[in-house]
Formats: structure tokens, C-alpha cells, sequence
């Protein structure tokens, strides 16, 4: 997998049920400081549809992911507003012990460091046992046949010497796969994978988003899955949403955002990717400047000092996410002309 994998403008779009997860307004702000990590994240994903979040580093996606779990909400040096609902609960409003019983059953993460997330001093038997234990109580012999059930289903044949393994001796693409049977134990509804393929080859990131497809058609569960590779997203989304400076600022399915984009960000980003065919440019081409801090986000449009289109308004005003339209957009001058 690749960030020049394209797709056809033509394509046609995938049939989609109602949203699973919705995300209204979120915001994520460190406390004392006011400073907004997250600023109105606006989403959903639907039921059985992968959506991918994707956008620099920076963004916020992965502060978003957290916060879908409650994890920020548990963190106090944040403070989150806004409406989050998983099947028609509001996450926002659910207590931690509600919160505790949704996480493996309902949702569940797989995080971006595999070896970070799994704890070094315990084998995965161990690790996978405390995840298995949401499901309730067994005899040790049928928790142990669940443990390599999961293990097969993520593409693990030598389930017994992984199971008395500890992470330290397994390779990243397996440690990654364990974090997947893991979060696959209570039979999700959502899973979150938070750049699953970070740090791995390429043959391994291939055989892990297949994986996830899998897993996916055959279970029927939701992915959103975190990346900053636009191949990826091109590759396995329905929908693909683009996050900048803590807000959702485009989203629509693969053959709109990569056969016409809109918002100026989402076109420079893939401006960047090398072309696959015809004369290459002497230098690829880059978006100026970085993505802003939180804690110092220009006036109006967070995007407007890097964006060859800004107009006097968008120094002044945040455009707002109008979902009127095929692809909703932020941006006050769109790439197909001027918004009202």
C-alpha cells in the first residue's frame, strides 16, 4: 500500500446504512490554558462502513479517536463539549462505569504503537485473558481455545508460541495483530484503529488493512480508521473525512475527495503525491507553511495563510461545515467556485 494509490472519479458510491457514531460539535480544550485541541469535530459512520480520518500530523485525529472512548474525558487536563452517540447513547453524558461496560463490547481501539500499548512484562496470554473476560465467565480450557480462535481469525497460525510470548519478542506486525484479536474479543460494534500500520513495511501494512477489511465484511462491524496516508484511505474507505487544525474540514467518499476535491487543503495534499504515469516534476510539490498550533490558530480560516485562495473573508470568519451539497465542505471559496 502506497500514498500514490488513485481512484476513479467515476466510481460509483457504496450503499450505506444510518450512522452508528455520530460526532456533533466536539471539542476538546486543555484546561487552564483554553486552548482548543479539537475545535466542532463534526461526523459520522455508518453501520458496516469504514470511514477514514485522515489529515497532517497535528490535526487532532488521534485526540479524536481518544475521545470517542472517553479517554480525554477521563484525563483531567481536558475538558470535552459536544454530543458523541454510539447506536443512539450519548457517550458524553455516560458515566465512567457505563463507559467501562461499552469498551470491548461496543467499541473498541486498536492504538498506534502496538508495542507501547501492550504491557512488556505480561505475556499476550495474559493480556488477551483480561480482554477475553468481558465476555464472562469460562473455564480456562474454552478461554483458551477463544484465545487461538482470535489469534487464527488475525492471520496468527502458531497461536501457542505467540500466546506465551511476550511482546518484546514479536515483531511489530505481529504485536499489531494481537492488538487487533484483542480488540475483536467482545465482537465490537465500531472499531478505532489509530494508524494501525505506523512503522511497519509495506508488505505487512497491505496484509493488516486487508485484514481489518475482513474482518469487517465478515463480522459487519464499523472502522474508523486514523491514517495520514492518503493511499490508504483511497484503498479501503467508503468515506473519507479530512481533518485540519482540530476540525473536520471536507468529507465524501473516495472518487469525490480524490477525482474533485473542494477545499483547498484536501487538493494540496494531494498535489503532494508523486504521479504514476506522464513526466515527473523536478520537485513535488508542498503545501506552505505547517499546520498551526493549537494554542495559536490565525483569525477566521485556521487554513487562510497557507491557502493560494483565500479571500478578505477568510481572515475574519471560520467557515463553517455546510453539509448542503454532495461533499460537505469548511472553506468559504470551495475549488468549484464561490460560496455565498
Amino acid at each position: 500500500m502506497t500514498a500514490s494509490t488513485q481512484v476513479s472519479a467515476t466510481e460509483p458510491a457504496p450503499d450505506r446504512a444510518g450512522p452508528l457514531l455520530t460526532l456533533d460539535g466536539v471539542r476538546v480544550t486543555l484546561r487552564g490554558s483554553g486552548v482548543d485541541l479539537v475545535r466542532d469535530a463534526t461526523l459520522d459512520v455508518g453501520a458496516g462502513e469504514t470511514v477514514c480520518l485522515v489529515g497532517e500530523s497535528g490535526s487532532g485525529k488521534s485526540v479524536t479517536a481518544r475521545t470517542i472512548l472517553g479517554l480525554t474525558r477521563r484525563d483531567p487536563a481536558f475538558a470535552v463539549q459536544g454530543r458523541i452517540t454510539l447506536a443512539g447513547r450519548n457517550l458524553a453524558e455516560a458515566g465512567d462505569g457505563e463507559l467501562r461496560r461499552l469498551r470491548g463490547r461496543e467499541m473498541a481501539m486498536v492504538f498506534q504503537e502496538p508495542l507501547s500499548a501492550l504491557d512488556p512484562v505480561f505475556t499476550v496470554a495474559a493480556q488477551l485473558s483480561e480482554a477475553l473476560r468481558r465476555e464472562g465467565r469460562s473455564s480456562r480450557r474454552a478461554e483458551r481455545a477463544r484465545m487461538r480462535e482470535l489469534l487464527g481469525e488475525v492471520g496468527i497460525s502458531d497461536a501457542g508460541r505467540v500466546l506465551r510470548s511476550y511482546p518484546y519478542q514479536l515483531s511489530g506486525g505481529m504485536c499489531q495483530r494481537v492488538m487487533i484479536a484483542m480488540a475483536l474479543a467482545c465482537s465490537p460494534k465500531l472499531l478505532i484503529a489509530d494508524e494501525p500500520t505506523t512503522a511497519l513495511d509495506v508488505t505487512v501494512q497491505a496484509q493488516i488493512l486487508d485484514l481489518i477489511d475482513r474482518l469487517r465484511s465478515d463480522t459487519g462491524m464499523s472502522v474508523l480508521l486514523v491514517t495520514h496516508d492518503l493511499g490508504v484511505a483511497a484503498e479501503v474507505a467508503d468515506r473519507v473525512a479530512v481533518m485540519y487544525a482540530g476540525r473536520v474540514v471536507e468529507v465524501g467518499e473516495p472518487a469525490q475527495i480524490f477525482g474533485g476535491p473542494r477545499h483547498p487543503y484536501t487538493a494540496g495534499l494531494l498535489a503532494c503525491i508523486p504521479p504514476l504515469e506522464g513526466e515527473r516534476p523536478g520537485r513535488l510539490p508542498d503545501i506552505p507553511g505547517g499546520v498551526p498550533e493549537p494554542g495559536r490558530l490565525p483569525a477566521g480560516c485556521a487554513f487562510q495563510p497557507r491557502c493560494a485562495r483565500a479571500l478578505d473573508r477568510c481572515g475574519t470568519e471560520d467557515p463553517p461545515l455546510v453539509t448542503a451539497g454532495p461533499v460537505p465542505t469548511a472553506c468559504w471559496n470551495p475549488q468549484d467556485g464561490d460560496r455565498s
